[in-house]
C-alpha cells in the first residue's frame, strides 16, 4: 500500500510555508514559501499608513477610508498568492490530500480562493502555526492527522 502524500499550507495574513508529508511517521519537510512582501516588493522601503489629515478644531476630521479596511485588502491579496501557489505545488506534486493551518479570517479567505481543489481539503486548523518550529509541527496536527 503506498503511502497518502499530503500537501500542508501553513498560512499567516503575511506569510505562508508549504509543507510535504509521505506518510506516518516520516515528519514534515518544507517545499515552498511566500511573504506578503511579493505583492509589492518595494512598497515596504516607503509605505506608511495611508495620508491622514485632521482639520482645525471643531472643522471636522478629513482621511483616507476605503471601502475595504487596507488589512482585510491585503489578506485578500496575499490568499490570492497563497492559493496559486497551492495550486502550482498541487499539479507537480501527486499528492492525496491537502491540510490547511491559518487564523480563522486567513483561513475562510483561502477555502474561498482554492476553487476545486478545496473538494481535496482533508483537514482545517483555525491557528496561526507560521512561527511553530516545524519540528514541532506533527504535534500540533496530533488532533487532524498523522505526520
Amino acid at each position: 500500500m503506498r503511502p497518502t502524500r499530503t500537501l500542508v499550507v501553513i498560512a499567516s495574513e503575511g506569510e505562508a510555508k508549504f509543507m510535504k508529508n509521505e506518510g506516518v511517521g516520516k515528519g514534515l519537510e518544507e517545499v515552498a514559501s511566500v511573504t506578503i512582501d511579493v505583492l509589492n516588493p518595494e512598497a515596504h522601503e516607503f509605505a506608511d499608513d495611508p495620508g491622514r489629515n485632521t482639520a482645525a478644531p471643531g472643522m471636522g476630521r478629513h482621511a483616507f477610508d476605503p471601502d475595504t479596511p487596507e488589512r482585510e485588502h491585503k489578506r485578500r491579496e496575499f490568499a490570492d498568492v497563497v492559493a496559486e501557489r497551492l495550486k502550482k505545488l498541487w499539479d507537480k506534486g501527486g499528492y492525496h490530500r491537502i491540510v490547511v493551518a491559518a487564523p480563522p479570517k486567513m483561513l475562510g479567505e483561502l477555502r474561498g480562493r482554492m476553487g476545486p481543489l478545496a473538494e481535496k481539503i482533508y483537514a482545517e486548523v483555525d491557528k496561526d502555526l507560521v512561527n511553530t518550529p516545524v519540528r514541532e509541527l506533527p504535534e500540533r496536527f496530533a488532533d487532524v492527522a498523522a505526520f
